[in-house]
């Protein structure tokens, strides 16, 4: 069956110029030098999923500069002339253009409506089931015990006005946490002793001092409602989708191309002639 992968994450050596204006160099190391410019090309796809920080820029310059001092070591070494990397450049350009392409001409033919998650849903309950027992927990952490204890006595206290407050000042976290997978010291408490609805702490650790509000407790073996798995059951659809699109783009556009495939000459190859 053929089969089409979408590259989710591209790794690349940036390649940079070796003069330019001194105002807009970010970084250099020997002669290569990192633009304004490049630096702007390296931004886009982080900037769909998280704010243009100080931190972020610091680590793409910083990655950027630990990767061009190790190619130009390599360099040094002759890698960049390995006819066996070229080969595995060009085949890694062909599949990047035609990711490029693809998302183009499918990008107004994904829709997922209402009714197939519903229906992919139901008929796919058992590939949801919950392989461990798993906790919906209110959680924050703080490095100060009296501090701690009294978050504990306000979620206890349950006045809406003070909770407010209280979720304005600390930051608190609504996750979901499989046994085994969490802190030690909050999965002891967790799966062990909690009950729902019980506010938790303060838990010591390494981190500081936790409070755990339980929310509801499920057990290995149930199934996880369909609103909890909504994005995955999309995800899982437009992977679907994309393939069998794909797939029917690709039988059209062979029904108008020019093209063979030379069976002796495959035979020649493997050695049967």
């Amino acid at each position: 069956m053929r089969k089409f992968l979408f590259l989710a994450l591209i790794p690349f050596i940036f390649s940079c110029g070796t003069h330019s204006d001194e105002d807009n160099v970010i970084a250099r190391v020997g002669k290569s030098i990192l633009t304004q410019k490049d630096l702007e090309k390296m931004m886009p796809e982080t900037r769909e999923n998280l704010p243009v920080s100080d931190d972020l820029v610091d680590a793409v310059v910083s990655n950027w500069v630990r990767k061009e001092m190790l190619y130009q070591k390599a360099k040094e070494y002759h890698f960049d002339r390995d006819e066996y990397l070229r080969i595995k450049v060009d085949n890694y350009l062909r599949d990047l253009t035609i990711d490029s392409y693809v998302r183009y001409i499918l990008q107004n033919n994904l829709k997922i409506a209402e009714t197939e998650i519903d229906d992919y849903y139901a008929g796919n309950k058992n590939s949801f089931v919950r392989d461990k027992d798993e906790a919906k927990i209110s959680h924050a952490v703080v490095k100060n015990f009296d501090e701690a204890l009294k978050i504990k006595s306000t979620l206890l206290a349950r006045n809406s006005d003070e909770l407010d407050k209280l979720f304005k000042k600390y930051p608190f976290e609504t996750k979901v946490v499989r046994r085994g997978e969490s802190l030690a010291e909050l999965d002891k408490i967790i799966f062990t002793a909690g009950v729902p609805n019980q506010v938790y702490g303060p838990i010591a650790s390494d981190y500081g001092f936790h409070i755990v509000e339980i929310l509801a407790i499920y057990k290995a073996g149930s199934i996880r409602p369909e609103e909890e798995v909504r994005d995955e059951i999309i995800q899982r659809l437009t992977e679907q989708k994309i393939q069998e699109e794909y797939n029917q783009h690709v039988d059209s556009l062979l029904l108008k191309v020019n093209y063979e495939i030379n069976q002796k000459n495959i035979s020649k190859f493997l050695g049967k002639e």
